[in-house]
């Protein structure tokens, strides 16, 4: 009896590890930030442009601002990342992320070192970052005086 009780505790560990972590989903459709990272993200086309490194909560109002993109790199060398404004991205019915954005295109896109971070929440970046995505601004960014 105690064989088969420990047989059986090994085999639900088992298939536990077994299950992706997206099929532990909250059932009530919410997403978790550790689901997110690691995902990869889709051009329009299908052909995978990369994979979630990080996501930028916006402090003042605890929303998404940025996923992370880690693109161009081989085995973790000359990796780029990118800051992907959250508006920008397609959550899709089967949960997949697409960004309407070519390959070609991405190698345009301001970019960063992985290990120097610029200042995403200056006015100057975010304006740069969301302008290439064509993405409207954040709500809570104030207009420059005289627009």
């Amino acid at each position: 009896m105690k064989q088969l009780i420990v047989s059986l505790a090994a085999l639900a560990m088992v298939i536990g590890l077994c299950v992706p972590a997206e099929a532990a989903n909250d059932k009530s459709g919410v997403l978790k930030a550790s689901s997110l990272i690691g995902k990869k993200i889709e051009s329009t086309d299908g052909k995978k442009l990369g994979d979630i490194k990080d996501l930028v909560i916006d402090p003042e109002t605890g929303n998404i601002q940025y996923a992370v993109l880690d693109f161009g790199g081989f085995l973790g060398f000359r990796d780029k990342y990118f800051a992907v404004p959250w508006d920008a991205l397609e959550l899709t019915a089967d949960r997949t992320i697409r960004l309407d954005v070519s390959k070609k295109d991405l190698k345009q896109a301001p970019g960063f070192d992985k290990n120097n971070w610029p200042d995403l929440g200056s006015r100057e970046q975010i304006v740069v970052i969301y302008e290439f995505y064509e993405v409207p601004l954040p709500d809570n960014m104030e207009k420059p005086k005289g627009q």
